[in-house]
């Protein structure tokens, strides 16, 4: 079916030439919807059969985008880079915008006390519009971005001596309030989740016992962010924390909610209280994640099978996000050979 319902607006949906055309009618009427259609292959023929090109303006590209990225684990953000660009670019044509302009909006950006991290995430955003925009047969120019001054910081994860005081802290025998060790548990298992499992809070929060092969050892999962299937194989303390919960759990979910469905990713406060009792005031869930990738790196694992675990759309994100953390361990390992002792390998004739 070419035009579906979602929420109370129709979005039209089709294939063409194996590209998978979307867009939001932004209209509660199905024959609005139809009429969408009917234009947006109308486009189509006139762009790649005739090699016409229709413009776009700048906010109209960003609400397409928009309208399709709802479910995305990147929503928010996207919105908060788009509110940017329509406040600075106002509502002119997308390939009106220049090189020039684009820099001109960096250092704008940076005037106002924006971080150069926080503006390259926002130039992907626009990019990712004008991705979109293209996708659907609008005329976009090809941007280039100046080279981005952007320092590598160490990535915070966890040592083992740091994971073990977070255990201690989330030990629910030390408490005595049953509702203080249901919440231990909790935040102890979702704990164990997130770092032998590489998973994001609210990948794990919503996660369902229906996803969980125990006889295969794997755990199926949808990444939001990504909008992508994945599964991840369990280790041992992970398949076993997960069969201790499910004797104790009577829901769909492997963390249910208070009152029904799953556990609000925003009421963590066991989890975070752990971090400040262990006197870890700069670690948050997230680093849990990070503790996994690193791990994996150390240890030798291929940057590929490290993208696919953290269900990275690309292995460039992972390599950009890990890159730090490789070369600092590369130059760990190469400045260790200094203390090595020399055995000399020829023998010297006199």
């Amino acid at each position: 079916m070419s035009v579906y319902k979602r929420g109370k607006y129709w979005v039209v949906q089709f294939n063409h030439s194996n590209k998978t055309y979307t867009r939001s009618s932004k209209s509660t009427r199905k024959r609005d919807a139809l009429e969408l259609e009917r234009q947006m292959r109308q486009q189509i023929v006139d762009t790649q059969v005739l090699g016409h090109r229709e413009h776009i303006k700048l906010h109209e590209a960003c609400d397409d985008l928009l309208s399709t990225s709802r479910d995305s684990g990147a929503y928010s953000s996207l919105v908060t880079a788009i509110n940017r660009f329509k406040d600075y670019f106002n509502n002119i044509a997308l390939d009106e915008i220049t090189n020039r302009d684009l820099s001109r909006w960096v250092e704008f950006e940076r005037r106002r006390g924006i971080k150069d991290i926080t503006i390259r995430l926002w130039s992907r955003q626009f990019n990712k519009i004008c991705r979109n925009a293209k996708r659907l047969g609008y005329y976009i120019p090809e941007f280039e971005w100046g080279e981005w001054i952007v320092k590598d910081k160490p990535i915070r994860y966890l040592i083992d001596e740091e994971e073990q005081k977070i255990l201690k802290e989330l030990d629910p025998s030390i408490v005595t309030d049953p509702k203080h060790v249901k919440g231990r548990q909790a935040a102890r298992d979702i704990f164990i989740v997130m770092i032998d499992g590489g998973f994001r809070i609210n990948e794990a929060s919503i996660l369902k016992w229906s996803d969980i092969d125990f006889e295969n050892g794997v755990i199926y999962l949808y990444r939001s962010k990504v909008s992508n299937d994945d599964f991840i194989p369990m280790t041992n303390r992970l398949r076993a924390t997960l069969l201790n919960r499910r004797r104790v759990v009577d829901s769909d979910y492997v963390f249910p909610g208070r009152y029904s469905g799953h556990k609000s990713i925003k009421s963590n406060f066991a989890l975070e209280g752990a971090f400040k009792r262990a006197g870890l005031e700069d670690v948050s869930s997230h680093n849990l994640r990070k503790t996994f990738a690193t791990r994996l790196l150390n240890r030798g694992a291929a940057i590929t099978d490290v993208q696919h675990l953290l269900g990275h759309s690309s292995v460039k994100t992972t390599e950009r996000a890990y890159a730090a953390f490789v070369k600092n361990e590369r130059f760990k390992q190469t400045i260790d050979l200094l203390d090595e002792q020399v055995v000399p390998r020829l023998k010297v004739m006199k």
